[in-house]
């Protein structure tokens, strides 16, 4: 117990409670930090030229107006990403209507995400969609199929899918079409 409180033992516990301090504080920065839409769009710097991507798509839907987080176009298929920044334990399986989070109720976003991609059909048309719902700062317990990714997922999941779907000039055509109703 003597040597705890020694010179030498102050100096290591010093020296501790410093590099737990910056632990702690760099982890609850960077769990802010994915609380920002902008760290999604960061992600996609990642991919190459084979690669348009689209934030903010607003288009019409039977009740309203639908805003998708983001759009990326590849030759590869046009992936519609639903981006989920809430902080917690997610549990939940692909089919039920509400997922939980701490207390909260959370409407099921796979079902978000199939009302994005039918508006955006209405406008491009029928091609290869794939759906992504992209939970950037949450623990994901539960069976919800492998379209609900962490963040670190995201990448990788896109650039797995090599098979090529669409056309040079289709690829452009839904560009186009989908530059005509993005927000700048």
């Amino acid at each position: 117990m003597d040597s705890l409180f020694s010179a030498d033992g102050l100096k290591i516990l010093a020296v501790l409670a410093v590099v737990f301090a910056v632990v702690f504080v760099r982890r609850s920065r960077q769990h802010r930090l994915a609380a920002d839409p902008k760290v999604v769009r960061d992600q996609f710097d990642r991919l190459g030229a084979d690669y348009t991507v689209l934030s903010n798509v607003v288009v019409s839907a039977e009740l309203g107006m639908n805003d998708v987080s983001h759009v990326v176009v590849s030759s590869y298929g046009v992936f519609v990403l639903t981006v989920k920044t809430e902080a917690g334990k997610v549990t939940g399986r692909e089919g039920d209507r509400e997922w939980h989070i701490k207390s909260d109720i959370l409407y099921n976003p796979l079902w978000e995400n199939r009302k994005h991609v039918n508006a955006l059909e209405k406008v491009i048309g029928p091609v290869y969609f794939i759906p992504i719902v992209v939970f950037t700062r949450a623990v994901l317990k539960g069976e919800f199929g492998s379209h609900v990714i962490r963040l670190r997922e995201l990448i990788p999941y896109i650039e797995k899918n090599k098979t090529s779907r669409l056309s040079d000039d289709k690829r452009d055509d839904v560009v186009c079409k989908l530059r005509a109703v993005s927000s700048p």
